[in-house]
């Protein structure tokens, strides 16, 4: 039996661990979150970026090759739905981080090659599914949610990130995409809008 790996990608506040969960459940995929609350940088970093940056976002790389590994094993024997693929740790979060100017190249460098000394042996996603959300909702539901140190994201950051996933989906050839405009979706509380989603993911695979 063939066993699935979904990730699912997009800007903070997207709706990327609402989709998780409701893939897993409608789906039963086995769910991997992201570990948001133990990176113990994170606070730091929204409060200086560019004193945190490379601590930041090498926790979340070494985190991830990690459960990259536990997915790897999974597979054997579960469908999987994952909260935020590797590929866009590298080529969005680190690499907006790198544009922004609060990873130097040495630092940039590196964490380059933390990533590729691992890369060959990570399984590639079967399908990425990503929720594109214009920078104005992005900021709504990011007030609703009300994280602390969420609300002091500056607006050029979210900016960026949408530039960069954008880019990174129009790059991408190998890893198959399935693009979901967001901002007239409620995938949380409206039935109809779950059903389609979850619809055209069964599609997809």
């Amino acid at each position: 039996m063939n066993h699935h790996y979904i990730a699912i990608m997009g800007n903070i506040g997207s709706g990327k661990t609402t989709l998780d969960k409701t893939i897993a459940k409608h789906l039963k995929f086995a769910l991997f979150e992201e570990n948001v609350g133990e990176n113990l940088f994170l606070a730091d970093f929204y409060k200086d970026m560019a004193r945190w940056a490379f601590h930041s976002q090498t926790y979340y790389l070494t985190e991830k090759i990690r459960q990259m590994f536990e997915i790897k094993d999974l597979l054997q024997t579960k469908s999987v739905v994952q909260d935020t693929p590797i590929m866009q740790d590298v080529f969005v979060f680190a690499e907006a981080q790198y544009e922004a100017g609060h990873m130097n190249q040495a630092e940039f460098d590196l964490y380059k090659k933390i990533y590729r000394m691992f890369s060959q042996e990570l399984p590639a996603p079967d399908l990425i599914v990503y929720l594109k959300t214009s920078v104005e909702v992005v900021e709504e539901r990011i007030e609703k949610r009300s994280r602390s140190f969420e609300t002091k994201v500056p607006r050029w950051y979210l900016v960026l990130l949408n530039w960069l996933l954008d880019r990174y989906v129009q790059r991408e050839k190998k890893i198959p995409i399935l693009t979901i405009d967001t901002d007239a979706i409620n995938i949380v509380n409206n039935k109809k809008d779950i059903e389609k989603v979850v619809g055209l993911i069964r599609g997809k695979l």
